[in-house]
């Protein structure tokens, strides 16, 4: 198997593996909400490739995202296109000036704040922080209000709630500097910015997913048809295709 690097998603934190299936005990899954906080966006990526190239010097390489993760994924795959990587982005936020997507998000009203209001997209994440150390379970349920498939199902496990209150608190609750650098970066995307990323590239993405629509998927495979195959999941939402798909990435050769 390739050595693998994965990205969480946003609000999240490398805790979501807990999710997962046995995963490699080299999995490298770095926490963006407390590495290198004095970094840019743009450096910061850079350092991520520079990271994954000191730990495996050469061969091939596979990087898996989920939902903002897969963002980060494609902006470090572009900066090791030399060592061909392969993708594996799973409920994938697709660049927004691909589509209307942000009607369709259920944390459309989120991005639009980043893309068009930084102060106030900052006193939002204060305040959310606020709610994430002194009442997670609320905000969990506030982001799962809209929860389809397995999703809705999901939020009602207490191990699943315990490990997500745990991510976004750490997302969230520690000051979120992490978590609005990539938020910043994702809005700010050009459609085109992946367009002639030319890494082979899977996309997961659940039919009933709320967060990310299946929108997303489409555009970006419609991007390189040739080099992007979708894996559509019936009945399956957000998170519970990161479940069901993590078991088939890491299976795979």
């Amino acid at each position: 198997m390739r050595p693998a690097a994965c990205f969480h998603g946003q609000p999240g934190a490398p805790l979501e593996l807990g999710l997962l299936p046995p995963l490699p005990a080299d999995l490298f899954a770095p926490d963006r909400n407390r590495d290198r906080p004095e970094l840019s966006a743009e450096r910061y990526y850079d350092h991520l490739a520079q990271e994954i190239r000191r730990r495996w010097p050469d061969g091939g390489l596979r990087l898996v995202g989920f939902s903002i993760g897969a963002f980060v994924a494609c902006e470090v795959a572009l900066r090791l296109s030399d060592r061909d990587p392969a993708l594996d982005l799973i409920s994938p936020a697709a660049p927004l000036g691909l589509g209307d997507f942000l009607p369709q998000m259920a944390g459309g009203p989120v991005f639009r704040l980043a893309r068009d209001n930084a102060m106030a997209f900052r006193v939002l994440t204060w305040a959310q922080g606020l709610v994430a150390r002194g009442a997670p379970d609320l905000l969990l349920d506030q982001l799962f209000a809209s929860a389809a498939g397995e999703d809705a199902g999901l939020v009602r496990s207490a191990e699943f709630r315990r490990i997500l209150t745990s991510a976004m608190n750490q997302s969230l609750g520690q000051g979120a500097v992490g978590y609005r650098r990539d938020l910043r970066a994702y809005v700010r995307t050009p459609p085109d910015r992946f367009a002639g990323l030319g890494a082979p590239m899977t996309l997961w993405h659940g039919a009933a997913d709320t967060w990310a629509p299946l929108g997303m998927t489409q555009a970006l495979a419609a991007q390189d048809p040739g080099r992007r195959q979708v894996r559509v999941l019936t009945g399956q939402s957000h998170y519970s295709t990161l479940m069901a798909a993590a078991g088939e990435i890491f299976a795979a050769p």
